[in-house]
């Protein structure tokens, strides 16, 4: 079984290509922020503007983060927690550069969400990867999405209706923990190994599409993460960027979505 788990991943990846789990650190230097037009679907007025960072970012220091702003970028969804290695079973960590992440960017003025990366095969084991979220976001103010990262390759195994049905599962606990939940997924996978009309209907989804066309779904969301490779000023190497014309803060402050709920 293990083998067949780890040739059904390497397929899955090589077909579909990886998301926000970054398997290699980055270390290209940084130069200047990005030129782009808004992402193909996002034109008009300029979209909100924001990143997602991880421990494969490297420390960026406290003026990284205001270069970051100073660049126009308004928020940050950083990696809270992070999972084992391919081809393993689900053990959840928190990301070793998120407290100092969180106070930095914070501290800049950006308004703060976060993600974890799920490979919990059954509600079970997405519990114990909750329980070190909780641990994570205990005492932490935000004012973006929490997203559940549902791009694992070992998760194809279960048909659509029961991966989908882990998803919400998810993203129902993120609920009543007290945070925005979202889901963050990309176009093939959500395509192939998800109901999505029966998520997007529900929860916001923010999906990555590297394309550079408008993505071919059925389905609505509301953010894009249409680059892998972008450059901003105080991150040395790539990083993701992302559009979203929701405003998210205004939303989340308005409904009282900022902190743990107590008891959660």
């Amino acid at each position: 079984m293990d083998k067949l788990l780890e040739l059904l991943e390497k397929l899955v990846r090589a077909i579909f290509g990886p998301g926000n789990e970054a398997e290699t650190t980055p270390d290209a230097p940084a130069t200047a922020p990005e030129q782009v037009n808004a992402p193909p679907g996002w034109e008009g007025d300029p979209p909100y503007r924001y990143i997602d960072v991880s421990r494969w970012q490297g420390k960026i220091k406290m003026e990284g983060w205001q270069a970051i702003k100073g660049a126009g970028y308004k928020g940050v969804m950083l990696r809270a927690c992070g999972n084992s290695a391919s081809y393993n079973p689900s053990k959840a960590y928190i990301d070793p550069t998120f407290e100092t992440n969180y106070a930095n960017a914070k501290a800049a003025g950006l308004n703060i969400g976060v993600y974890y990366f799920t490979k919990a095969m059954s509600e079970a084991e997405a519990e114990k990867e909750l329980a070190v979220l909780r641990k994570a976001l205990r005492g932490k103010e935000l004012t973006m999405p929490v997203a559940v990262d549902m791009e694992d390759a070992m998760l194809t195994i279960h048909k659509p209706k029961d991966l989908t049905n882990l998803a919400a599962y998810h993203l129902e606990q993120i609920e009543k923990m007290g945070f925005f939940a979202q889901l963050y997924t990309y176009t093939s996978y959500a395509n192939r190994f998800l109901e999505m009309e029966r998520l997007a209907g529900r929860w916001d989804i923010w999906l990555a599409d590297y394309t550079g066309k408008t993505p071919k779904v059925q389905f609505k969301y509301s953010a894009h993460q249409h680059s892998s490779e972008g450059r901003v000023p105080g991150i040395n190497g790539p990083v993701d960027l992302d559009v979203t014309t929701v405003n998210y803060p205004k939303i989340i402050r308005k409904k009282g979505l900022t902190r743990l709920r107590e008891g959660a």
